[in-house]
């Protein structure tokens, strides 16, 4: 661009405070979102965005850009992490320290640089000098800070658990985790609008570690991160080296979870022996552990003679997730004794939901199609008959002396098994002869034999699941009622 005196380029390294027209040739390894806000002296809108600078294996430093809302729109669109840019006549100011550790990433120099539209740039490097510059794209995998130095997830819960009412429970730690699953892209209305724009994306994956399988949730609300998320991060394969990324205690979740914050770092992928043993440990991990998406799988049902520990609702609840809870295990059986007291096979309330015929996910009552991309393009090379199957899913409520058990599920074949009929028949059934079905089941007593799943990180409540169900009268019930 003419007019810029250009000195350079030079190293960051070579940066000395109040040096004017510094110019250097780095990667990008982060980036802010862009802050645009009305300049009320001149009555125009004006914008400023960071971007995260690296040209070496120890070097990093921020540099600020301010300019019109045009300029910094286009430096948002055009630049992005992982290029390697030109910066053209910025200033070189004295690091701030700790003072704006929390709002961008702490630079390893104590320099930082500014660039003034109008005065310098930041422009993507010539592509056809790239080759140059292979040695500087392999910085994006290449930790800053040492691996060895990343606590383990297990020991980053159990601090926060323990403090979690205090404000110190807000942590900024460097993790290595693997990516276990990611969610669909969620779309929220901000409280108060910013520049127009009500609407702002947030994905949610589960990452993981040795010592602690079941994972953290972590939230990505950065728009090129969650694109490019989803867009290469996989499942069980992707290892993320993070620098500073926020933990905090999730009343939502009952854990705590992880944050992408503005002094956020990510590496994908580094290269090491401690990446190389996650890898090969997410590998034993199943496929479906942290596949929120799927129907629970019950497929695996316990044979019903085989469940023979009795108890309340109020021990099955304490066992779940109250004072009984055992963190080894994440699932037990019981055998209860209650009453239904809720089963509504003639209401409003869906009774039979869909699932993928490939994948065993759960389809929304409105889609017809898996949003599973693997199983769009298997279906795509067949197109012959119905993409998913119906089953029963419903929630029945059982209760006995000491509470009721809200969470319980009828589903698949147990509830065909009971019921005596499929779901498709079910669904040809008149509203009469569902409500006589129903009152077969609902204010009677049954020995109910329970698979129960415990809560985990993207799931807050238990699932329980009925393996069997059988009537019982009224002195069974007495002779086996038990007291907790």
């Amino acid at each position: 661009m003419p007019g810029y005196k250009r000195i350079g380029p030079l190293h960051l390294a070579a940066m000395q405070p109040n040096m004017s027209s510094f110019s250097t040739i780095a990667l990008i390894i982060c980036k802010s979102e862009p802050n645009i806000f009305l300049d009320k002296q001149n009555n125009e809108f004006r914008g400023v965005i960071c971007f995260t600078l690296r040209d070496s294996k120890h070097h990093i430093t921020n540099c600020k850009c301010w300019g019109s809302r045009t300029m910094i729109e286009e430096y948002n669109s055009q630049l992005h992490i992982g290029d390697v840019v030109d910066v053209v006549g910025a200033k070189v100011m004295q690091s701030n320290g700790n003072v704006t550790l929390r709002y961008q990433p702490k630079p390893t120099l104590p320099c930082v640089l500014v660039v003034n539209e109008g005065q310098g740039f930041v422009a993507q490097h010539n592509l056809e000098d790239m080759a140059k510059y292979q040695e500087l794209l392999q910085l994006r995998h290449l930790p800053h800070k040492p691996m060895q130095a990343a606590l383990k997830l297990a020991d980053v819960r159990t601090g926060v658990q323990e403090q979690r009412s205090a404000a110190a429970a807000v942590q900024y730690v460097d993790l290595l985790v693997v990516v276990g699953s990611l969610r669909p892209v969620r779309e929220l209305k901000r409280k108060n609008a910013r520049d127009g724009n009500d609407l702002v994306h947030c994905l949610e994956l589960v990452v993981f570690d040795q010592s602690w399988p079941d994972g953290l949730v972590l939230t990505l609300w950065h728009t090129e991160w969650i694109q490019h998320a989803k867009r290469c991060w996989q499942p069980r394969k992707t290892v993320l080296h993070l620098i500073d990324v926020r933990v905090s205690y999730s009343e939502y979740f009952r854990s705590p979870v992880l944050g992408l914050a503005t002094c956020t770092i990510i590496y994908e992928d580094p290269q090491g022996v401690q990446c190389q043993a996650l890898v090969e440990f997410a590998a034993t991990m199943p496929a479906r552990s942290f596949d929120v998406f799927a129907q629970v799988g019950f497929d695996t049902l316990p044979a019903a003679e085989e469940i023979r520990t009795q108890m309340t609702v109020k021990q099955i609840y304490a066992r779940a997730e109250g004072d009984l809870c055992d963190a080894a295990i994440d699932k037990f059986t019981a055998v209860l004794y209650a009453m239904i007291t809720k089963f509504d096979l003639d209401g409003y309330v869906a009774n039979i939901s869909k699932r993928c015929k490939v994948c065993q996910r759960h389809i929304p009552q409105d889609n017809i199609y898996c949003s599973n991309e693997n199983c769009q393009l298997e279906f795509s090379m067949d197109q012959s008959g119905v993409h998913y199957e119906k089953f029963f899913n419903i929630n029945i409520q059982l209760t006995d002396h000491t509470g009721t058990l809200i969470e319980t599920r009828l589903t698949s074949g147990v509830a065909e098994q009971i019921l005596g009929l499929s779901a498709d028949a079910f669904e040809q059934l008149t509203q009469r002869q569902k409500a006589e079905l129903k009152w077969r089941f609902l204010l009677k007593h049954f020995a109910v034999k329970l698979l129960v799943k415990k809560p985990t990180v993207m799931r807050q409540n238990p699932i329980i699941a009925v393996v069997d169900m059988q009537l019982i009268d009224i002195k069974k019930l007495i002779d086996n009622m038990t007291v907790f």
